[in-house]
């Protein structure tokens, strides 16, 4: 394929993303609202947002290859510089023509947007069920082996099961 051609596919590996980010996004903000309304019937596990994030995990190796293959194609910065060059959308647009590069820049840019909202929804998550666990457990105490009491001579019987001295300090 031709450095052209490659470069399409980038911008339209991005706009895939673009959507799956979006749908992500929206089934997310969706979740919260549920948990926030409590109606059990909308907090199980949606295989929708699996599929999503099989479909983004997919995207995005199939862009990683088309960053390699565009990382071959790009001339070297400096002949002196030791390992592989570092390539990003800047990079790339820079060496397609000015508005194809724009396109392109757009594109990630609102990608960029997407991924970011898309973690802040997943954190917010994250941060709601820690709440939920908190309050969980400082609602329901948990239950001790056995409570301390006094056994039938009225010493002091610990969770061991060993008695104490007398009540009245005699051993």
């Amino acid at each position: 394929m031709s450095f052209s051609e490659d470069c399409r596919d980038l911008q339209r590996s991005f706009e895939r993303s673009e959507t799956l980010l979006g749908a992500m996004l929206a089934h997310l903000q969706r979740r919260r609202a549920a948990w926030v309304s409590a109606r059990p019937s909308t907090l199980a596990p949606e295989p929708e947002l699996e599929r999503l994030g099989q479909d983004l995990a997919r995207e995005e190796s199939a862009r990683d290859a088309l960053v390699t293959r565009l990382r071959q194609a790009l001339p070297a910065l400096h002949a002196s510089a030791p390992g592989p060059l570092h390539v990003n959308v800047t990079r790339i647009a820079a060496a397609m023509p000015p508005e194809d590069g724009r396109g392109l820049r757009a594109v990630a840019d609102r990608v960029l947007a997407l991924a970011r909202s898309v973690r802040t929804e997943v954190t917010l998550g994250q941060r709601l069920v820690r709440y939920a666990q908190e309050a969980l457990r400082a609602a329901v105490p948990t239950p001790r082996a056995q409570p301390p009491g006094y056994d039938r001579s009225a010493r002091l019987a610990t969770a061991s099961g060993a008695a104490g001295s007398l009540l009245d300090g005699r051993a």
